[in-house]
């Protein structure tokens, strides 16, 4: 079986990622950015909540991680949620998330989950295009029901930094400029 289909959610104060790689190395910056090309990757940030003591409270942040297919035919004529192509597909957006969680953060973690086998729809604005989804919680390290604080938004702001760094943009993809001739 693929170590795709075997990787569960992955702490990364825990372990340390498959394909992890600093963001300072050129041949490793110029690889994430052939896979964000390549799978017209942008992002998503949603609030977690909790419901511990009744109340709903936000406790952290979702950071979702969106690409598409490349253009192949599947095996079987076309693509189906779950298929070979879309585990593809999830192993390489996982390949940035791994590399943006990779530094301990103060007073919180992120999670990456494992594939969901299945599209997400999205919104107009990115054509209502089927998506895979890598999502990463950033939440407390140890009050996991506490209400949001600084710690979490400095995570939030670092990815954020990271994945602009790589031409992957929040809520729309957007190709990189041609330079004029």
């Amino acid at each position: 079986m693929s170590s795709v289909l075997m990787r569960e959610t992955v702490v990364n104060s825990q372990t340390q990622p498959p394909h992890a790689s600093e963001l300072s190395g050129s041949s490793s910056v110029e690889r994430l950015r052939e896979i964000v090309q390549k799978h017209c990757a942008s992002y998503e940030v949603w609030p977690e909540w909790s419901g511990g003591g009744g109340r709903a409270r936000r406790v952290g942040y979702v950071l979702s991680l969106c690409g598409v297919n490349e253009d192949q035919n599947c095996s079987r004529g076309h693509h189906v949620p779950g298929c070979p192509h879309c585990y593809h597909t999830y192993d390489e957006l996982r390949r940035i998330a791994e590399c943006i969680t990779q530094n301990d953060q103060q007073g919180c973690r992120c999670e990456i989950a494992s594939f969901d086998r299945a599209w997400h729809i999205a919104p107009r604005q990115r054509w209502s295009r089927n998506e895979i989804l890598v999502m990463i919680k950033i939440l407390h390290r140890h009050d996991v029901d506490a209400p949001v604080n600084d710690n979490q938004q400095a995570c939030l702001d670092e990815l954020r930094s990271k994945l602009e760094e790589l031409g992957v943009h929040e809520g729309l993809w957007k190709a990189p400029a041609v330079p004029a001739h």
